[in-house]
């Protein structure tokens, strides 16, 4: 059968049209393969710059804008341009939130904006010694967040500030426990003073309440105590005994005699000799000249001490002297004489030694 000219014209628009349409469907197949790469490109694929330990420390700051946050992290992407048009779409801008983030370089955009949206934050360490002495509990705290010590120092000198919470110039010291805190980089210094009162609260509960009323101390004035019985000896077995010392003299209305605090006002706490003439100093923590206790601590103690305080020999001794052997443990006596033998041991030692001041 011949065709008509006019149907052999249909057939082959019919064939032309299915073989456009297949031309067609094949472009659009790739460019949906395309825009699928370029898509997975912004938004899954890798974009942070690899490094050894396999992440980046970002710290961002409190009060920082987004642009703020993009300068932080520009040197540590791949693809600036992808990493912004994805978070201007995943409104980052107004979810900037301050801390130290952690980010694997594993991260695409995708999970990058979600981690830094959500404020997971990785808290920082901050640890507080036994023995630090007052002028370095302030820095010490400061060293490893976003606030300076001067902040600190701000509030720990206004004394509004510290009527509020309870310390003066003197005692502020007792605030702060000896323990390791983790905090957020970026807290400010009254975030973290707060945390600190709250610490306070925690370490001072109803059971070391109850044993300070015991001994007829309040909190601070153990605290200031101990700092006098942590800085007397290495030997924490010793701790409760010499602690039981001190507080038979307070309830005999003995002055103290204690050196440490005579280290303290003459600065020179490493020396292994105090002189006659520093036992004159005028001053409320010349323990030698004055009944009681000092105004404030000597040194920040550590919870063992507070707790040798609190938990203090029931001893008869009312002296104690470092023993002439050298061994940094202490010869307690219960009489002057006794005491006076032991001191004498002791001196000649230092003198055989050549240990003057």
């Amino acid at each position: 059968m011949i065709l008509s000219s006019y149907t052999q014209d249909c057939i082959f628009a019919s064939y032309l049209m299915k073989k456009v349409l297949r031309v067609l469907f094949a472009l659009i197949l790739l460019a949906a393969v395309v825009v699928g790469i370029i898509g997975y490109s912004y938004i899954y694929k890798d974009n942070l710059i690899n490094t050894e330990d396999g992440k980046h420390s970002i710290y961002v700051k409190k009060g920082w804008s987004y642009d703020s946050l993009t300068t932080e992290l520009f040197p540590y992407l791949i693809d600036f341009k992808s990493f912004d048009l994805l978070a201007r779409k995943m409104n980052l801008p107004n979810k900037v939130i301050p801390g130290l983030y952690e980010l694997p370089d594993s991260f695409g955009n995708r999970k990058l904006i979600q981690y830094l949206r959500s404020g997971q934050t990785t808290d920082v360490k901050v640890v507080l010694n036994g023995s630090l002495k007052r002028s370095q509990i302030l820095p010490k705290i400061s060293e490893n967040l976003a606030i300076d010590s001067t902040d600190l120092e701000t509030l720990m000198t206004n004394k509004s500030f510290l009527d509020s919470i309870g310390y003066n110039q003197e005692n502020w010291p007792c605030l702060f426990v000896a323990n390791t805190y983790f905090f957020n980089w970026a807290s400010d210094a009254e975030t973290v003073i707060n945390r600190f009162i709250n610490e306070h609260k925690r370490f001072w509960n109803e059971a070391r309440r109850n044993k300070a009323a015991r001994i007829d101390l309040t909190p601070n004035e153990v605290i200031i105590l101990a700092s006098i019985v942590d800085a007397e000896t290495m030997k924490s077995d010793e701790l409760p005994k010499i602690a039981g010392v001190y507080l038979n003299r307070l309830q005999q209305d003995w002055p103290l005699g204690a050196d440490p605090t005579i280290r303290y006002l003459i600065g020179e706490e490493g020396r292994q000799r105090v002189l006659y003439a520093d036992l004159e100093i005028e001053s409320p923590y010349n323990t030698y000249k004055n009944l009681g206790l000092p105004p404030g601590p000597v040194l920040l103690p550590s919870a063992k001490a507070i707790d040798a305080v609190l938990n203090a020999s029931n001893t008869e001794y009312m002296y104690f002297c470092a023993k002439a052997d050298f061994s940094g443990y202490h010869a307690f006596a219960k009489t002057n004489a006794q005491h006076e033998r032991n001191r004498r041991a002791y001196t000649q030692e230092l003198n055989r030694r050549g240990i003057m001041r």
